[in-house]
């Protein structure tokens, strides 16, 4: 059997309310070379699940609050494989303060 590949590229985004100036970073799989596509994708599927789950999570909470013309997503960084990508987003937790995160 095939081993499963693990170098994946992996895309560190950004996403900024522009009216009150919170961010949130977090990281996603990139399909294929289409960075941006992926990116907005889970864009899409945060607002989705703000407006369909009750989690009581800062970004969902802030979501609810304002509306989606109001948000813009930056593309941080794409990286090689997941581990190195979740530890890039842990180091930019540690240094930034992003309001968003409910893990920071």
């Amino acid at each position: 059997m095939r081993k499963k590949r693990n170098d994946r590229n992996h895309i560190v985004y950004e996403i900024v309310n522009t009216e009150n100036g919170k961010s949130y970073i977090g990281i996603t799989a990139a399909l294929g070379r289409r960075f941006h596509y992926s990116a907005k994708l889970r864009l899409q599927k945060h607002f989705s699940r703000a407006r369909k789950e009750s989690k009581n999570w800062a970004l969902y909470n802030d979501m609810r609050e304002y509306a989606q013309s109001v948000y813009e997503l930056f593309i941080v960084k794409v990286i090689r494989g997941k581990a190195a990508a979740h530890q890039y987003e842990t180091k930019q937790l540690q240094m930034f303060h992003y309001e968003l995160n409910s893990t920071h």
